[in-house]
């Protein structure tokens, strides 16, 4: 039986679901082992798009595109990808602010303030409460769910532009300088 052939954006759906899940998967460990507010260990996370996005366009080109892919297709597969896993990585960051842990934007804010007091003592308290007071209104669930989308697209038109130069492969028989 012969394989339907993919469109880029349902190849990006895909994988991005697959990658979405992994970094919750990965979320939800660093939640186990208390280490979710470090924010050098958060960093892996975007270990884990890049792998997305590189595995699912090498899987694309490989089944779907007879081994070549141009530089647009490449970028669009990261890109969808990477829009995917962060739609789904956002939809979980709202279901863990609202019902797994609610003091998280608590512990957020205590955390921004300690950093506050450590980078610049000189602030007084005033001043780090009116900086705080002005974090709170945008660390609502739903902010940071909107916040978190547009984050995610625009780091995933970042590395997919720089990732698509290493995956595109143009198919030889279309050269037409010779």
């Amino acid at each position: 039986m012969e394989e339907k052939p993919r469109s880029v954006a349902s190849n990006g759906i895909y994988y991005g679901l697959i990658t979405g899940t992994v970094m919750i998967v990965f979320s939800l460990i660093m939640f186990l082992l208390d280490l979710y507010l470090n924010k050098a260990v958060n960093w892996i996370g975007y270990i884990f798009l890049i792998a997305g996005m590189v595995y699912g366009t090498l899987e694309f080109r490989k089944k779907y595109s007879n081994g070549f892919l141009t530089y647009g297709k490449a970028f669009t597969s990261c890109f969808w990808i990477g829009l995917f896993a962060g739609i789904i990585a956002s939809i979980y960051l709202f279901v863990f602010i609202q019902f797994i842990h609610p003091g998280f934007i608590n512990e957020m804010l205590d955390q921004a303030r300690e950093s506050m007091v450590t980078s610049r003592p000189e602030m007084t308290e005033e001043q780090v409460e009116q900086a705080l007071s002005m974090s709170a209104k945008f660390m609502t669930p739903v902010m940071m769910v909107i916040w978190g989308l547009v984050a995610y697209a625009a780091v995933s038109a970042v590395i997919g532009l720089i990732l698509a130069i290493f995956l595109k492969k143009e198919d030889p028989s279309l050269n037409t300088s010779a």
